[in-house]
């Protein structure tokens, strides 16, 4: 069974993953190709087969399951986290240009 924190983290992870990598890839069509956007739309999908690996994991023990979220609520924080600098880095260099 899930962790309340686990599923919290993950979906506000997963929602702010994808609304940053569709937004990214529509910027594409703004500011051209960044290679920045390659590496957020791979991060976007840690989160994702996170949360569908949580519901097919019922039949392990309870402390696989017990590691497993702990580990994947940091994986998915921290990815909240590098999110959020991606985007101020790629908003920085590509809208504002703003760069040195």
């Amino acid at each position: 069974m899930e962790t309340k924190t686990f599923s919290v983290v993950t979906a506000l992870s997963m929602g702010l993953t994808l609304t940053v990598a569709v937004l990214s890839i529509i910027g594409i069509a703004i500011t051209g190709l960044y290679p920045g956007i390659f590496v957020l739309s791979v991060v976007a999908l840690i989160p994702v087969f996170s949360k569908v690996y949580a519901k097919k994991m019922v039949s392990r023990s309870t402390g696989f399951q017990r590691n497993y979220y702990a580990t994947f609520t940091i994986i998915n924080l921290l990815l909240i986290l590098v999110v959020l600098w991606m985007t101020f880095v790629i908003v920085h260099d590509r809208v504002l240009q703003d760069c040195c």
